[in-house]
């Protein structure tokens, strides 16, 4: 990554803040776009030009191949500039190089960037080697976006906070811990002594944010959501009660895959796990971001929508603009149901890959996702609840699952 970021430094300009701010070609404009022929069903704008499923009649899968500007040939605009789809026809080849320069397939032509003249030339098919495309330029495409959206999404909660002022604590008289306890005595004759544990190891006056919001993330993932009151025993538990047992249950869980151990996750580890854990298996994950003095918070990831193109002029590097969706933790805790972080529009970031986009080699946070609080993800992760507390004792040895799983059925 060290040499495509060398080469981006060349093409950098200094934003007011300081930051990097890289220099963009100019894109083309909606309207261009728009002035062609009306589009297929299957035909739809991406970054920096359009991608085509009209060019495989037949095909059901989405494949197609798109026409972009960047990586140094703006394709996308000498394709408009020579009428589009009603003067060459729809594309019929990915990119491929020729006699060192870029070039693609069109039904009516193609076009070859000239780097020198900073156009491009049309030529006829005939003037191919063997008047034959390489094979590598035929395969089809998939198009440089994905979005996905889980089907059994995650539930907001309360997070607890390990110390007082905050709103309501795990451990406070006549909250969850307390009336755990209650339950189990009642039903055992024995006090676990899951309240005092609590306040002991887990209560930190002299924060201001820490709390159990890990431990919610990872609930609201693996767990079925609480949605009404539980009495046993003579003690009722409301739905807050039940999520934050829930939530103080799962504060110990280990990670079954993490990315980002330094405090700052690779935008292609981030990427790569939106495409294959949440679009490929179907399964959210947690996204935790990391400030200064220790300082995490952590939201559940349900949904995401991401775009790439090309860099103007650096072959082999992408930009990308990826919004996620995350569950909120800062609602009532009686709260039923699911609230979006920060916003119903969601989280917005943007970054570069190097490599293939959908399996990137390497990347970097650019813009407003660069630095700053709650700027880009610090860590991410999945729960893995058989192993817990791996490095100390995070919650209480008393607060049993299979006692958790009779509170929550009312038994």
């Amino acid at each position: 990554m060290r040499h495509l970021l060398a080469s981006l430094l060349a093409f950098a300009l200094l934003g007011s803040s300081g930051g990097a701010v890289f220099a963009q070609q100019p894109p083309v404009p909606v309207e261009a776009a728009l002035a062609q022929p009306a589009p297929g069903p299957g035909d739809f704008e991406i970054p920096g030009g359009a991608f085509f499923t009209q060019a495989l009649p037949g095909r059901t899968d989405g494949a197609g191949f798109a026409v972009q500007d960047g990586h140094g040939a703006r394709l996308w605009s000498a394709f408009l500039a020579r009428g589009g789809v009603e003067g060459l026809g729809y594309p019929i080849s990915r990119r491929f190089e020729w006699d060192s320069q870029v070039a693609q397939a069109f039904a009516q032509g193609i076009l070859r960037w000239d780097s020198e003249a900073g156009d491009a030339q049309l030529l006829p098919r005939a003037a191919l080697p063997g008047g034959k495309l390489p094979d590598y330029a035929i395969q089809p495409d998939r198009p440089p976006l994905v979005a996905a959206e889980l089907e059994r999404k995650p539930w907001s909660g309360w997070w607890w906070p390990a110390f007082e002022g905050r709103g309501p604590t795990l451990y406070q008289s006549n909250g969850p811990l307390d009336k755990y306890d209650r339950y189990v005595e009642r039903a055992t004759g024995e006090n676990p002594l899951a309240r005092p544990w609590e306040r002991q190891e887990m209560r930190f006056p002299g924060s201001t944010w820490a709390g159990h919001c890990n431990g919610w993330a990872a609930a609201s993932l693996l767990e079925p959501e609480p949605t009404e009151p539980r009495e046993a025993f003579g003690v009722t538990f409301s739905v807050g009660d039940l999520k934050g047992l829930l939530s103080d249950y799962h504060f110990a869980d280990a990670a079954a895959w993490t990315f980002g151990e330094g405090g700052t996750v690779d935008p292609a580890d981030f990427h790569r796990a939106l495409l294959d854990w949440v679009a490929g298996k179907g399964k959210g994950f947690v996204l935790t971001f990391e400030m200064a003095d220790g300082e995490v918070w952590s939201f559940p990831v349900y949904r995401f929508e991401t775009a790439w193109g090309p860099d103007p002029e650096v072959f082999g590097l992408w930009r990308v603009s990826t919004t996620v969706w995350v569950a909120n933790p800062d609602v009532p805790p009686d709260f039923v149901g699911l609230k979006p972080y920060p916003g119903p529009e969601g989280k917005t970031f943007q970054y570069v890959l190097e490599g293939d986009p959908r399996d990137p080699s390497a990347g970097a946070w650019t813009g407003a996702s660069e630095r700053g609080r709650f700027a880009h993800p610090g860590r991410i992760w999945y729960p893995q609840p058989q192993i817990r507390n791996l490095e100390r004792q995070l919650a209480s040895p008393n607060l049993d699952r299979t006692t958790l799983d009779n509170l929550l059925a009312g038994r």
